[in-house]
């Protein structure tokens, strides 16, 4: 998981001349799902092939309010 409404989610700053360890350092998708559903929030849709990058995907997710 690399961004999340727009805020980086890596725990070193994004480096471009070193992508490869910026990336490395943000959380697994499956991590940040699971603890987003600790919070509530339900994974409802995901966009696949997003711009350029056919590996690229969207999450769309909801919470409810209570």
């Amino acid at each position: 998981m690399t961004f999340v409404n727009g805020e980086w989610q890596g725990a070193r700053p994004m480096n471009a001349a070193n992508a490869d360890e910026s990336l490395q350092s943000c959380p697994l998708e499956w991590n940040y799902l699971q603890s987003a559903g600790d919070d509530g929030w339900q994974l409802v849709s995901v966009a696949q092939g997003v711009g350029n990058d056919p590996n690229a995907r969207i999450l769309y997710l909801r919470r409810d309010r209570d």
